[in-house]
């Protein structure tokens, strides 16, 4: 068995892009200020450079300024691209790591919220609105 010479590892080639900065799934209710007003939407995904949103109103062209807000976030950006009812925002400067931790958590609680919420939703149906008793 022969020896294989000391040859350095080749360097791994660095992510540039969209694609650099891991996004986090979130799925949380946001707003967005557009040209024409204040729209609510879905954050769908984080990350420090950007994020995907998911609009019910009129889309924002690619090139359009934004500000995404957000659990605490005030955010601005350009629309990189839209397709259906989504948009990418790219943001004008990264996001501290910190600030997306944040939301991540914010969005484990609201998901928490979300299901209790719906199975008193359930518990309620089944069983019927407490009815009021008149006073005496």
């Amino acid at each position: 068995m022969s020896a294989l010479p000391n040859m350095p590892f080749p360097a791994r080639p660095r992510i540039t892009g969209r694609r650099a900065m891991p996004r986090v799934r979130l799925y949380i209710p946001a707003q967005v200020m557009l040209l024409n007003g204040m729209q609510n939407c879905l954050l769908d995904d984080l990350s420090q450079t950007g994020a995907r949103v998911t609009l019910a109103g009129r889309m924002p062209q690619p090139g359009s300024g934004v500000v995404l807000k957000a659990k605490g976030l005030d955010v601005f950006g350009t629309v990189i691209w839209s397709e259906g009812a989504r948009f990418g925002i790219l943001f004008d400067e990264p996001l501290p790591l910190h600030d997306v931790v944040n939301v991540r958590h914010f969005a484990d609680a609201w998901t928490e919220h979300e299901a209790a919420q719906a199975r008193r939703n359930a518990r309620m149906f089944v069983q019927g609105r407490p009815r009021l008793r008149p006073y005496s």
